[in-house]
């Protein structure tokens, strides 16, 4: 028997699970969604809030780096995008 996990429950902190594992898992998670376009991408997590940090040279590129977190945890945590389009 075989249990499977949504992504907003991979996505949370768990017995095990520290929050720099949740950053790590997060991070890769955009790296891969977004395809190298966010460049220094940093993501902190806390019981409340993730945040994003990095650059990004389009908008389009920092909302795909959202949506991507927002598909892992279906809106919870807060998660604030602070990535800079320049």
């Amino acid at each position: 028997m075989t249990t499977q996990h949504t992504h907003a429950e991979l996505a949370r902190p768990g017995p095990g699970r520290t929050h720099q594992e949740l950053a790590a898992f997060i991070e890769g998670h955009v790296n891969r969604i977004a395809n190298g376009r966010i460049r220094d991408l940093r993501v902190d997590c806390s019981d409340d809030r993730i945040l994003l940090r990095g650059r990004s040279r389009t908008y389009h590129a920092k909302q795909i780096a959202q949506q991507a977190v927002l598909d892992l945890t279906d809106g919870y945590p807060l998660l604030a995008n602070q990535i800079v389009v320049s």
